[in-house]
């Protein structure tokens, strides 16, 4: 009896041990949700975390005095389904007036740029500006399967090319400094809409011309502008060309032609949403001592 009551309570104990063991193993194999997102802050550590991990990169290039980079950090960044992508992606931020070499790499010329990219650093596609949460997961999510990227537009124009198409694949070149490339797309949707029936294409006109103008060719970027502000004379987009033509001007340095542009812009469009920016720049070329002029 004695016998039998001890083996009995030594399968009980050893029962309860392992029962005891295996919650143990669970408990440590659970997966603790980080509260943050722990970025990388190189080009270098961020490369070599997503080897490491065999993991995509999404790096996040700011600059300090940019606006919507900062709402980009307390929106999105701090979102807990976002913070919670980090499990399984490796983020980074690069500041690219520090690390030029790294944001010349990738084309970088507007703020917030992410790109997201392979293990490697070879480049999925981007998000070019602010995104709120679910938009910014939404895009990450449709990068990671190879939905709405630049090869994925490539293909669908390999199958019958549309205006609409090359309008988004000229974006998304132009998006990565790839100005040549942004260029052929716009000017194949000028050429086969020259009356703008479809809608695309006073849009690729202006687009040309800001590629010209981002490319500090100012006078044929000017010389687009015009042809957009007689084409289309009377619509936004006329409107649009004009203030960029003075834009165009001051970025050239050519001051009085460019305060004189402003000028007429607000006489020309009194009740537009950009005669406020239209003075301010005047009053900047006028007294450049106060602020720098900003784009």
């Amino acid at each position: 009896m004695r016998k039998g009551r001890t083996l009995g309570l030594m399968v009980v104990c050893f029962s309860l041990a392992a029962i005891l063991s295996l919650a143990g193993c669970s408990k440590k194999a659970e997966v603790v949700a980080p509260t943050k997102i722990e970025f990388a802050t190189s080009y270098e550590q961020a490369l070599q975390l997503a080897q490491q991990k065999n993991q995509k990169l999404l790096i996040d290039f700011y600059t300090d005095w940019c606006t919507w980079c900062k709402r980009l950090d307390t929106v999105t960044f701090v979102d807990s389904a976002v913070i919670a992508m980090s499990n399984n992606i490796v983020f980074a931020r690069i500041n690219a007036e520090q690390d030029t070499i790294t944001a010349r790499k990738y084309g970088v010329s507007g703020y917030p740029t992410v790109v997201f990219a392979n293990s490697d650093g070879t480049e999925i596609d981007r998000i070019a500006g602010f995104l709120p949460p679910p938009d910014f997961i939404g895009t990450i999510t449709d990068y990671t399967n190879d939905i709405h990227t630049l090869n994925y537009y490539l293909r669908q124009a390999d199958s019958g090319a549309t205006n609409e198409l090359n309008a988004i694949i000229g974006e998304k070149y132009a998006d990565r400094g790839m100005y040549t490339e942004a260029e052929m797309y716009f000017q194949r949707i000028i050429d086969a809409d020259p009356e703008n029936k479809e809608g695309y294409t006073d849009k690729a006109m202006m687009a040309v011309a800001d590629l010209k103008r981002r490319g500090k060719n100012f006078d044929d970027a000017m010389a687009i502008f015009g042809k957009v502000r007689k084409q289309f004379a009377g619509t936004e987009m006329a409107t649009d060309a004009e203030i960029w033509t003075a834009i165009c001007l001051r970025q050239k340095g050519d001051t009085t032609a460019a305060i004189k542009a402003f000028e007429d812009f607000i006489a020309n469009n009194p009740a537009s949403a950009d005669t406020t920016y239209a003075r301010q720049q005047i009053e900047k070329l006028k007294n450049p001592d106060t602020t720098s002029a900003s784009n």
